[in-house]
Formats: structure tokens, sequence, C-alpha cells
């Protein structure tokens, strides 16, 4: 059963954020909630594991590992981008037409699938992951402070990448 904290962890191995600065965001529940209502519980469980298996979890798959058996998948590689896109920018993609008749949600339909790609939440676009990685904020939320402009900038959390 793929649960919260589940989420959490294979988040911070896909954002290369640590779960808790993850949970400090307050969204990952509505984000949670989003891939189960686009991916098939049984696709998520198999990133999970697969992501489990390889030991991208504890952050020690080789990044050749990690691409060829989850960045380089036609089944997990579009949710794995997906996630890290709703990390990063606050946005649900939609998943291909191909891989949703594949991969999708058993009732998925064209009632209910989104027209197009969408802001998960108001907070969500506020607290996406975005906004560090510049080392700027969100327009019209989490004002740096009158006179700010004065001081140098803050660096931007780095990530290794190796």
């Amino acid at each position: 059963m793929y649960r919260l904290s589940d989420f959490y962890r294979l988040s911070a191995a896909l954002t290369g954020y640590q779960e808790v600065e993850l949970q400090g965001t307050g969204v990952g529940s509505v984000y949670c909630q989003t891939l189960s209502k686009w991916v098939r519980q049984d696709v998520i469980e198999a990133l999970y594991a697969q992501a489990e298996l390889i030991g991208a979890l504890d952050n020690d798959a080789s990044q050749a590992r990690f691409y060829d058996q989850i960045w380089n998948s036609a089944k997990l590689g579009p949710v794995a981008r997906n996630i890290i896109k709703m990390w990063y920018l606050s946005i649900w993609y939609q998943l291909p037409a191909d891989w949703n008749a594949l991969y999708g949600v058993d009732d998925f339909s064209a009632d209910k699938q989104p027209v197009e790609d969408y802001v998960i939440s108001s907070n969500a676009y506020i607290q996406g992951l975005v906004w560090n990685a510049l080392g700027s904020h969100p327009m019209g939320a989490k004002q740096p402070g009158y006179g700010t402009w004065a001081f140098p900038g803050h660096s931007a959390k780095t990530h290794n990448l190796d």
C-alpha cells in the first residue's frame, strides 16, 4: 500500500530535497492525491518499488541505473517527471494520451481527464520549489520586504547531479 510517507520518500529522491523540506511546504498530501487521481495505484507502487530496488530512495543508485530503469522507462518515466514538475512548478501536466491508454486510471475517460495542464492550488504555486532553486520568491507572495533589493541575493540551493 502506497502511503503519503512513501510519496515524500520518493519525492525526495526525485527532487533532491530532503523529506522534511518537502513536508515543510505543506502541499505534499495534495500532490499525492493529484498523482493518485491521474495515475493508477499499481503504476505508482511500481515506480516506488523500482526506485527502492535500485537504491534511489537511499541516494545509492547510480545515475545510469536511475536513467535506465526509471527515467527512460515508458511506464515509469513520465510519472517520475510529472512528480518533479509538481514539486518544482506546482502544475499537473497531462500525461500523453498513449501513456494514459496503457497506464492511466481505470475510470479514465474524456470527461474526467484534465482539459489542459493546471496549477494544483494557489498554495502549491507559492510553495513551488522553483522559487528556491532560482533564489527568488513567487510574485505576489512571500515578499522579501521593503528595501531588500539593496542587499546581496541569497544563493540558491545546490544539488549534486552526479
